[in-house]
């Protein structure tokens, strides 16, 4: 009855109950005056002052605990059972409501009477009465229904049976009463319709319960010995039938209730007889006569019971035949029927022998009908499912045949069938209750089906029926969900697995390798884990009982031992492939969602899988395994068996122990390039089934190796499951840390009782328990240094997101300032260390945070401050914290949105934690000085901010653009909305804030007053407000122009683009920030009475400017913005209480849709804002009822369906067009769901029809809203391809869902064959749209034959479309005839026979209808019995038409669509090679080889014959290139290339770009292949003859695949090797295109390889490798294009083993390896990834690499490079001369409005430096650095005076002053430690420079720590030292970012 509370708490009792509650205790108080409660009535007293339901609840069961105990007998009687009772019947809800019934019993006992309850009831459903008059019927009826549910309330409704059923039939005369008037608002009609709906439950349970005085009652009716109970009933039975067929007023289940509540009528009769009659006269037969008609005064009408009843899309009758199902008895179901009735028109053709056949008969009726409405389908199908429900139990207690016979009649094969289909077509329904509803049919059409023939012994037609259910499940597409359920759930059912195995055996091969994607795995993995579990149970001995995911395989004795290794057999090999496999989304689902539930009940098969693994001898490896993903599937299995601790973490070992898990493994994996065997590994590390397993110190140092290589992921995946596994290692350590703490204290304790050994032995075992502690607090101190250290200025958005999230994860395991309570502890625990987080470097850090770029950054860095103390550690000085809110003002009025948006949040955390946290009196601007004690700090802070928002707004009144260049508002606007966002409405004070809200909402309409003349400009990007113009004289004082239009002005932008960004960006400000008021801030008619902060009024009023903003708005961004903003007042209104206000969504839609048709409306031709207006009103209603979605949608769509006017192209403002265009936003928002595809039928008959419109507009939105109906209805493409099978739906599913298109699309259909066979050049514009739709579809292969295909009738419409003269419509008549056919073969072949008077439009419509036909049918699977005579029988017909072809009767592109054809499925046949013919595949390819020869032989001379003719026309090249097509195949086949070589120098480049595609497929196959002559041909057309530029990349990528080793044939060309490299340099120079630069350098690369190889004319080489070096340098940074550095990539490649060897100059070597390092820090990750396997080759690794691990060992193989030139490039790179004085300086003058775009935002500058700075510390130990260092050291002696002289005011720069920002931050670091390598190698420093360092070290004595960044302060301390010092000491450079193996080099 509360389903809708399901889960959620009680609400708590109400006010009124508390005043009846202390009236009656001061009665009795002045009745007994000094009268002592008893400890039950206190505990009513303490109730009354509860606020919340918890305490409440504690209360009543006190009172009810107390109650036990021996009571005073008359303050029970008096006071107790009263209060008990008024608190039942006071209750707003039966979950409150139940917590009374035991006191009320247990009075009830103590005083032996019921009377006061039954007086209270009496009193409770008279409507006269006071106490309880203002409880709605609805809380009345839900009273009555909990009341039955315990005996004592049993009894009382027994007792008062009349007096119940006549108060909820009044209840229900009222609330149909006020439905139907229509004049009251929706919160009145909610309620009304709650009391009809509670009122009627009610009924239900009264009639349908067995109360012994239904009976009696009921026929004393049939009797008529009650006149006024007769009268009472024929009432009711009026009413619910009225109800019954109201399906447009009342909910449908209101509609279902009342007629479950009609059948329990009937079912009260205790005549069998007179019930069946009453049945059959009233529902289902005519000129009947029946008494109870007289009886009652009642009977059915015509609008139930007469042909509308049936047929109408609401039928009402299914809600009869759903209350017959549920209510009837057995003896009435099958009672017998007369032989001589006359059943309705609707039945007149059913067989019948009782009311239960009758029943089936009917519900099935419904069943078939596609077109019913969705809520009338599930109540459809629930009733069927009911019926078959109470048929098996019926059936079940059968013991006889004729008892069976009446039941079972309907259980049979045919309409078994029938129910399979039903299930198939509805499974993938939108409606998820639907899909519940087909599981339950599926099982009970199973059930039913065996009981029957079990019990007639016909076993073999059930078998036979599951035999064939089994063959077309598995037949059905593999990527479809119905399939797996179903067959899921035939696994019990089935008599052995082996059945299943029988028909697919490769089963859990083909499951498994359909795990290519997430949606289906789950359903993939239940089906394969129910199979094998049932396979455990027939195939393992003494498993019978077997329980699934909770049991173990036991292989205790040989047989089970057998028995168990050939179940892992059957799944272990496909699990290994699907492991191994190519594919990483199959290898991560595979292990995922398989390995562990089978792990865990077979321990084993982990152990056979590893072995298998490890077992590189086994000859699978070589065949079915995949061993470049060995170490993935390794990882992969043992993490699985770690998660279920089959290993642990002792497994793990440095040395080469046996059964252990090396060290070196696990850090292959942790370098690996797979993200997923990385991920795999770290989850290895991490988890674990036990919360307190000890974390060892190789899992420890192996986390030190993987998160610094790994901070950096793009993967959004990876950081997240990164965090996940780090959580779970955390909680794991924090266990095992408190564990091993409370073992330390009780050794020393144990020690200090003890002496002697028991003393010795417990200390050391203490001492131990310390290490592991002492190890723990060191890792947790390393992952804090590290976090911070990230958190460094200019580190990329990904490390920065992970560092926050490694501190939230420690934060919330650890605690930030305490450890957070343990479960199950209710104390502290003793902890033995603090983890350091809040600290003030900390601190510090994360506010420097909230100035990165990305949003996510900052709101996570903001969330952990939020959980620091406040005041924030190291931030407790109130003159520090003014200075970082100035800091925040001057990003917050920044014109950049990124800076104002970080400001913005700073101004969010002082206001959080200083100003309301602390009190803190804080001026946001500097003008404004603190006014000391304030009585409200927050109010006071916030009325600032709106000082400083109106005088930016009246600045912008009055010169828009100086506001748009020196006072942005929009990040004041977000200041103001990050404060109001934060305002806790319960305990503000709201008299305070009152004023503050008035003013902020007249603020923001102000503000978006000022910018509307820009943003409803009707072309807002160009526009200058024309108020401008009497500015100009000004203007020059202001801006400093070069350009008038587009001028670069001292802002930095041109002055449209500056006053637009302020403009669009205050509008959307704006908005956010009414969003916040609007939807948090209480609301009242009058705020100041009422304790609210705003009224109705402005309510109305903001929702007056959005729409205003929506309509008027022609700024993409700012209408969009404006748009959730109005969503959620939309909400608010329609959920408010207040009649007016919640009816006012529905008159602003009027209101917009009246809109439409004015003549004043005029926006673009997308409508602008106008669709989102809208979209805001109908999305914002909850429930599922969408009344007003269904009012918009059907003005909409009568709107959009009415005939423009003549003139419409001429009018920009066509309502049409409006409607067409908010429909189409409709349909997009995924928020209103299924709702809106009840109207997809009308929407794309509405498109269809509107592409036949004269008006280009609507032609343009039917064309959109078209293609947003066809990806709403058949989903997002799932791949590219929108014709395969996984973007489509079946002609039977589509139409199910969407009945009304069948006979529509064949009326438009047959329309538009009509026009097309009248008129040869005119197509009918609807013909495409419709073509369209069919093609996406595909047929339902449960059909079995044509006559039952959906898709049928549209065969004889899209055939004849072959005849059409345009191509267009001839090819996309081929692709939508592919799923009409279901039998293919006749049909192609009847195509294939080209009879005289064809045209040739029609022959090449015929020939493509063939061509896709096969395409779309023989690529998937088809049963041998279809392929065979297809096969043996098509061969003839090309054979007849090959003379044709000859005496070319056919146009040349005939011939071509022929030969193409002949060439796919005749001489390539692909299609025979697919797997799903693998059964069969190898006799259907040898059938293939006799009947095809005759035609490959004939077609293939035919081609070689005429290539070389010349064949003038249209087409030509069509022809000539299909015929190359036929004989490269041909050749290929045989492995004759030299027979296609001629055509590689055709004279159409069609043709020599099709056969090079086709060698170079070939070779790629057959990579150990050779072909010299080949080979030349290709290096001569490379060299001069190759004009088509996409042949040339051809034939360069062809040599490479060739011999990329010798691309150049020394010996055989009449050109040298010299000349050949000379012509390729010159065609790279000249850059004739960028195709042909991107092939030729991977050519020069192999070219290189070749000639170091072959060492000719040394001096020659050496220099053409320096030229090569020099392009590979110059094409690999981040400023060249993707492709361009994608083929240096490629060239690398081929270069690189001969490049990096000693044969190569070391200065090459140098640059090439430098070019790596920028390679492996690309901004794509491809070009990241494909550089990092280049590496790994090179450097032999057993395994690829990670690209961070790439550039660790690039840098190390460079610092073998021991040379002056790299030294000296290195202490170049390092030595930038960038004076940091002058880089602070352009930091803080005027930028430009957009920053310019870094083109790698990837990389991270400091880790090279990093790596330089250790590569020149390592070589300048033996290389000397030859340097002065004097300009440096004095740039940075005046860089630290000026920080010295911003001492005073630092924080206003942030933080850590101007040390934090990001240019300035990476070149002091870089700086700083170029000064320290080369101090470092210094003994004493030369005169020159003693001054300079002098000024140095003077300028760092006056430093302090709190002015300057972390990481810069500690080089400071370094560089320090050494100054003062120059002792040649080895001084580590904390080089943080790289991983601890790299820093031991």
């Amino acid at each position: 009855m509360e389903k809708a509370r399901k889960g959620m708490k009680p609400a708590k009792l109400p006010a009124s109950l508390f005043k009846m509650w202390r009236e009656h205790l001061d009665s009795y108080k002045r009745e007994y005056p000094n009268v002592k409660f008893i400890p039950t009535v206190n505990a009513f007293e303490k109730l009354v002052d509860q606020k919340s339901w918890d305490a409440q609840a504690a209360c009543i069961k006190e009172a009810a605990k107390s109650l036990k105990k021996s009571p005073d007998m008359d303050q029970v009687e008096k006071l107790v059972t009263p209060l008990a009772i008024m608190g039942y019947f006071g209750a707003e809800e039966n979950l409150s409501r139940r917590t009374f019934i035991p006191i009320i019993e247990a009075c009830s006992q103590f005083v032996g009477k019921a009377d006061a309850l039954s007086l209270y009831y009496h009193k409770y459903l008279d409507p006269s009465d006071n106490e309880f008059r203002e409880k709605p019927y609805s809380q009345k009826a839900l009273a009555i229904y909990a009341t039955l549910s315990f005996t004592l309330g049993h009894q009382l409704v027994v007792n008062h049976y009349v007096e119940t059923l006549r108060f909820l039939v009044t209840a229900l005369e009222h609330g149909v009463a006020e439905l139907k008037t229509g004049s009251h608002t929706a919160v009145e009609r909610d309620q009304s319709m709650n009391d009809v709906q509670f009122s009627l439950k009610t009924v239900l349970v009264l009639l349908a319960r067995s109360l012994e005085v239904n009976h009696q009652l009921f026929e004393q009716v049939v009797e008529n010995k009650d006149p006024v109970l007769t009268l009472l009933f024929g009432k009711l039975v009026s009413i619910l039938l009225d109800l019954c067929v109201d399906t447009s007023t009342f909910i449908k289940e209101c509609n279902q209730v009342a007629g479950m509540a009609i059948g329990a009528i009937i079912n009260l009769s205790n005549n069998a007889e007179f019930a069946r009659d009453w049945i059959l006269g009233w529902f289902f037969t005519t000129g009947s006569d029946l008494a109870i008609d007289s009886i009652l005064n009642v009977s059915p009408s015509q609008a139930l019971v007469g042909p509308e009843g049936w047929a109408s899309r609401d039928a009402p009758m299914i809600f009869i035949l759903r209350g017959l199902v549920s209510s009837l008895r057995r003896e009435v179901a099958i009672l017998d029927c007369p032989s001589d009735i006359q059943l309705v028109p609707t039945l007149k053709k059913s067989s019948y022998k009782n009311i239960h056949e009758l029943l089936f008969t009917s519900v099935n009726l419904f069943c078939e009908r596609p077109e019913l409405d969705s809520a009338c389908k599930v109540i459809t199908f629930e009733s069927m499912a009911t019926w078959l429900q109470q048929t098996k139990d019926l059936m079940d207690k059968c013991t006889d045949a004729a008892l069976m016979d009446k039941v079972s009649g309907p259980i049979e094969r045919q309409n078994m069938d029938q129910l399979v289909h039903y299930v198939c077509d509805h499974w993938d329904d939108p409606i998820d209750s639907l899909h519940y509803k087909m599981r339950t049919i599926f099982e009970l059409a199973l059930d039913t089906f065996d009981i029957k023939t079990k019990f007639y012994n016909k076993q073999a037609e059930y078998a036979d029926f599951v035999d064939s259910l089994l063959k077309m499940l598995l037949m059905t597409d593999w990527h479809r969900k119905v399939k797996y359920a179903l067959l899921n759930m035939m696994v019990e059912k089935v008599e052995s697995t082996d059945a299943l195995l029988l028909i697919e055996p490769h089963l859990i091969e083909k499951c498994l390798f359909s795990m290519d994607g997430l949606v289906l795995s789950p359903q993939i993995t239940s089906f394969i884990l129910s199979f094998l579990y049932r396979r455990i149970q027939d195939k393992i001995p003494g498993h019978a009982d077997f329980k699934g995911h909770n049991g173990k395989i036991k292989d205790e004795t040989p047989e089970a031992k057998t028995a168990t290794q050939e179940w892992i057999d059957v799944w272990a090999n496909p699990l290994l492939k699907c492991l191994t496999s190519a594919s990483d989304i199959l290898r991560r689902n595979a292990s995922g969602f398989i390995l562990q539930p089978l792990f865990k009940i077979s321990p084993q098969a982990f152990w056979y899988t590893i072995r298998v693994l490890q077992d590189t001898q086994d000859a699978r490896w070589k065949h079915e395994f995949n061993s470049a993903h060995r170490l993935s599937a390794f990882i992969a299995v043992l993490k699985s068996g770690r998660g279920l601790d089959i290993v642990d973490g002792s497994s793990y070992t440095e040395t080469d122990e046996p059964n252990k898990i090396s060290v070196d493994t696990l850090k292959l994996a942790i370098y690996h390039a797979d993200s997923q065997v990385r991920i795999d590994v770290l989850g290895l590390l991490c988890e674990s089934r036990k919360a307190t397993a000890p974390v060892t110190k190789i899992e420890l140092n192996m986390m030190k190796l993987f998160l610094p290589l790994n901070m950096n992921s793009t993967a959004p995946e990876f950081r997240q499951q990164l965090c996940a596994h780090l959580s779970k290692l955390l909680m794991r350590l924090r266990g095992n840390l408190y564990s091993q703490h409370r073992t330390y204290k009780s050794l020393l304790v144990y020690a200090d009782k003890h002496t002697d050994e028991k003393q010795s032995n417990a200390l050391l075992d203490a001492q131990d328990n310390l290490k592991h502690i002492d190890q723990g607090e060191a890792f947790l101190n390393w992952l804090c240094d590290h976090v911070a250290n990230s958190l460094y200025p200019g580190a990329s958005y990904q490390r920065v997101a992970t560092a926050l999230r490694i501190l939230n994860t420690v934060g919330k395991v650890f605690g930030i300032t305490e450890l957070p309570r343990l479960d199950k502890l209710k104390e502290q625990p003793d902890f033995p260390f603090r983890v350091p987080i809040a600290t003030s470097r900390f601190s510090k850090l994360l506010i420097d945070a909230l100035m990165n770029r990305y949003d996510f950054n900052r709101s996570l860095a903001f969330d952990i401050l939020c959980q620091f103390p406040s005041p924030l550690p190291g931030m407790d000085d109130k003159g520090h914290v003014q200075d970082l809110l100035w800091w925040g003002l001057n990003n917050v009025t920044s014109t950049r949105a990124g800076e104002s948006d970080s400001g913005a949040m700073v101004f969010r955390l002082i206001f959080t934690k200083y100003v309301v946290g602390l009190g803190y009196d804080l001026s946001p601007e500097r003008s404004l000085s603190s006014a000391g004690a304030v009585p409200d700090a927050a109010v006071a802070f916030t009325e600032k901010l709106l000082d400083l928002l109106e005088k930016q707004v009246t600045i912008a009144k009055t010169n828009l653009l100086l506001a748009a260049q020196q006072h942005p508002m929009h990040g004041t606007l977000l200041a103001l909305q990050y404060i109001f966002s934060e305002l806790n409405y319960t305990t503000l004070a709201k008299d305070d804030w009152r004023k503050t809200h008035t003013r902020a909402l007249a603020l923001i309409h102000l503000t978006c007053d000022t910018v509307m003349e820009v943003l409803s400009d009707p072309s807002p990007e160009g526009n200058v407000p024309s108020s401008f113009r009497d500015m100009e004289e000004t203007m020059n004082d202001l801006i400093q122009a070069q350009n008038e239009e587009d001028s670069m002005d001292e802002s930095g932008g041109p002055k449209h683009q500056v006053i637009l960004s302020c403009c669009w960006r205050a509008v959307k400000e704006a908005s956010s920030l009414l969003e916040v008021i609007v939807s948090k801030a209480p609301a009242s008619e009058n705020p100041e009475k009422e304790d609210a902060v705003i009224s109705y009024q402005d309510l109305i009023t903001s929702g007056g400017l959005f729409k205003r903003l929506l309509t008027c708005i022609r700024h993409r961004g700012a209408f969009s913005a404006v748009y959730p903003a109005y969503v959620s007042l939309n909400t608010r209104l329609i959920t408010c209480r207040d009649p007016a206000l919640s009816q006012l969504p529905g008159q602003w839609l009027d209101d917009n849709l009246d809109s439409l048709t004015s003549s004043n409306i005029s926006i673009t031709r997308r409508s602008a804002g106008l669709p989102l207006c809208i979209l805001a009103i109908v999305s914002s209603e909850s429930g599922t009822k969408k009344t007003l979605l269904s009012k918009a949608m059907h003005y909409l769509l009568e709107l959009a369906s009415a005939v423009p006017p003549a003139d419409a192209d001429q009018r920009i403002d066509l309502p049409q067009v409006h409607a067409y265009n908010i429909m189409r936003t409709i349909f997009m928002d995924s928020k209103l769901g299924t709702h809106v595809l009840e109207y997809a039928s009308d929407g794309f008959s509405l498109a269809i029809n509107g592409f036949s419109s004269f008006s280009w507009a609507i032609r343009n939105c039917s064309v959109m809203l078209f293609s947003t109906l066809l990806q709403r209805t058949f989903g997002t493409k799932k791949i590219k391809d929108e014709h395969s099978t996984v973007n489509t739906l079946t002609g039977r599913e589509f139409f199910v869902r969407f009945p009304d298109l069948h006979p529509y699309l064949l009326k438009e259909l047959e329309v538009a064959m009509n026009q097309l066979s009248t008129n040869d050049m005119g197509v009918h514009p609807g013909l495409f749209p419709i073509l369209t739709l069919l093609s996406r579809m595909q047929p339902t292969k449960a059909d079995g034959d044509e006559e039952k295909n959906v898709l049928s009738p549209f065969v004889p419409l899209v055939m004849p479309c072959a005849a059409s003269a345009i191509y267009k419509t001839r090819e996309m008549a081929a692709r939508a005839l592919v799923p009409l056919i279901v039998s293919i073969v006749p049909i192609v072949q009847s195509l294939l026979e080209v009879t005289p008077g064809l045209s040739q439009n029609e022959i090449h419509g015929r020939f493509l209808q063939a061509q896709f036909l096969l395409r779309g049918h023989f690529y998937s699977h088809q049963p041998k019995t279809r392929l065979a005579p297809f096969i043996e029988q098509t061969p003839q017909l090309l054979l007849e038409l090959l003379p044709e072809l000859t005496q070319e009767r056919f146009c040349h592109m005939n011939s071509a669509t022929l030969l193409t054809l002949v060439n796919e499925f005749f001489i390539e046949t692909k299609w025979l090679e697919k797997s799903a013919f693998e059964d069969y595949a190898e006799e259907l390819q040898q059938l293939a080889l006799t009947s095809f020869k005759q035609v490959r032989e004939q077609y293939v001379a035919y081609c070689i014959e005429h290539m070389k003719d010349d064949k003038p026309g249209i087409g030509s090249y069509l022809l000539r290139q299909a015929m190359a097509n036929i004989i490269v195949t041909h050749s290929l086949q045989s492995d004759k290339v030299d027979d296609v070589l001629f055509l590689i120098t055709d004279r159409d480049y069609e043709v020599r770009l099709l056969v090079l595609e086709k060698l170079l497929s070939y070779f790629s196959q057959n990579s150990s292949s050779k072909h010299l002559a080949l080979q030349c041909i290709l290096v001569e057309r490379t060299y001069s003859g190759e004009d088509n530029l996409n042949c040339y990349v051809l034939i360069a990528r062809l040599l490479m695949t060739l011999d990329s080793n010798q691309p150049f044939p020394t010996d055989k060309l009449k050109f040298s090797l010299t000349e050949y490299w000379n012509t390729l340099v010159q065609q790279f120079n000249e850059k004739k295109s960028l195709s042909v630069t991107e092939s030729v350098l991977p050519l020069l690369g192999a070219l290189i390889s070749q000639l170091l190889t072959n060492k000719i004319d040394n001096e020659w080489v050496q220099t053409c490798v320096s030229t090569y070096c020099g392009y590979i340098k110059k094409y690999s940074q981040k400023e060249i294009t993707l492709p361009l550095r994608e083929a240096v990539v490629k060239s690398i490649s081929y270069s690189i083993s001969t490049v990096l060897s000693d044969k190569s100059p070391q200065d090459a070597r140098i640059q090439v390896e430098l070019a790596l390092i920028e390679l492996l820090q690309d901004d794509d990750v491809d070009v990241r990834q494909d550089t990092a396997n280049i590496v790994s080759g090179a450097l032999h690794l057993s395994a690829p690499v990670l690209y961070e691990r790439g550039v660790e060992l690039v840098y190390r193989e460079l610092v073998k490079e021991q040379s002056q030139s790299l030294v000296s490039i290195l202490a170049e790179r390092m030595n930038q001369q960038v004076d940091l004085v002058y880089l602070w300086e352009s930091e803080t003058g005027q930028r430009a409005l957009f920053e310019k775009e870094n083109p790698n935002i990837y990389k991270e500058e400091l880790i090279d430096v990093q790596w330089t700075a250790m590569n020149l510390s390592i070589l300048t130990k033996d290389i000397p650095l030859n340097t002065n260092i004097s300009a440096l050291m004095q740039s940075q002696a005046q860089f630290y005076k000026l920080i010295k002289s911003m001492t005073r005011t630092f924080m206003q720069k942030g933080p850590f002053g101007i040390t934090a920002r990001e240019n300035v931050f990476s070149a002091a670091y870089q700086s700083i430690t170029y000064l320290n390598i080369v101090l470092e190698n210094m003994t004493q420093l030369p005169s020159t420079m003693k001054s300079s360092a002098q000024e140095l070290l003077n300028a760092l004595k006056l430093l302090q720590e709190a002015w300057i960044h972390p990481l810069l302060w500690e080089l400071l301390q370094i560089l320090s030292n050494k100054l003062g010092s120059l002792l040649r000491l080895q001084i580590s450079q904390p080089l943080f970012l790289l991983a601890p193996d790299s820093k031991h080099i």
